[in-house]
């Protein structure tokens, strides 16, 4: 069987985004805190638009709204790092997500932060740390995709994973 061919060019509006929204809500997924910057430069936020993207070499790929505060902080710096949150860190994604009203620096008064080889803050008790070098960004409607070489990992023994599905941060049954 043929691929299809990819058109370049849009071919429509597309569903409402209330109605891509209301499917996209059938999707679980991980929730972790991505992160950029230095000092008081810092930025994160909440996300689960995160996969693998190669074993070789190591990468992944995040999508960032380009009006979130740390989206121009992760493409100026060329770094970001992912903290991938666990059961116990509901209230922290609540925070990094601006469900609270915590905004910029103060999001990081929530947690205690490492860093690994970039420098980037990285929530030390997260169930895993990935430290991340831009190695591209591409443009897509309201976000940017950022792929990044993972140059440094932290994995803690036995936690788990916070779940965000159906609007609710849930854990694995």
């Amino acid at each position: 069987m043929q691929a299809a061919a990819i058109s370049e060019e849009p071919t429509g509006a597309g569903v409402a985004p209330d109605a891509f929204r209301k499917a996209m809500r059938n999707f679980a997924g991980t929730v972790a805190v991505v992160t950029s910057g230095q000092g008081g430069s810092r930025r994160g936020l909440t996300i689960t638009a995160v996969c693998s993207l190669s074993a070789a070499p190591p990468s992944v790929a995040i999508c960032i709204n380009r009006k979130a505060e740390a989206h121009d902080v992760i493409r100026n710096a060329g770094v970001f790092g992912l903290s991938v949150l666990s059961t116990k860190h509901a209230a922290l994604a609540r925070t990094f997500s601006g469900q609270d009203g915590t905004k910029g620096l103060d999001r990081f008064l929530a947690g205690q932060w490492t860093e690994l080889e970039t420098k980037v803050p990285l929530l030390e008790d997260a169930v895993a740390n990935l430290d991340c070098r831009v190695m591209q960004a591409v443009d897509a409607g309201t976000h940017t995709l950022f792929c990044g070489l993972v140059v440094a990992t932290h994995v803690a023994p036995a936690s788990r994973p916070l779940i965000y599905y159906d609007g609710e941060f849930v854990s694995l049954a």
